[in-house]
């Protein structure tokens, strides 16, 4: 898979799981560079309580939420109470993967 811009991984993580209700993606500050800015301070809130996991699952009567990060992103998706947990957070790896080829310069930009 080519590097992702933002929001293509979030539509590619709602293409791979019919469980991905919300999709967020972060930068490494925190700022939100897709997904809906009302779910950002709850997102940047269970980062930040995750303190330096990479990975965090938090299951809840409604559903579950995935996070996962990176040294240059963060993504966090909320998905239904069904939702498979190793699936979501191979999609989280993959998807964090592709955005930090993204994130790094390419050959000829270095040139």
């Amino acid at each position: 898979m080519p590097a992702l811009s933002p929001a293509l991984a979030i539509g590619y993580l709602e293409e791979l799981s019919t469980d991905v209700r919300a999709a967020l993606v972060l930068d490494a500050d925190g700022s939100v560079m897709a997904g809906p800015h009302d779910l950002s301070q709850a997102a940047r809130d269970l980062l930040n309580a995750a303190g330096d996991a990479r990975e965090i699952e938090v299951r809840t009567p409604g559903g579950i939420v995935f996070g996962a990060r990176s040294d240059t992103h963060a993504v966090v998706v909320v998905c239904g109470s069904f939702a498979l947990s190793g699936l979501q957070r191979h999609d989280l790896r993959s998807v964090l993967g592709d955005l930090a080829e993204r994130a790094e310069p390419s050959e000829a930009e270095v040139e």
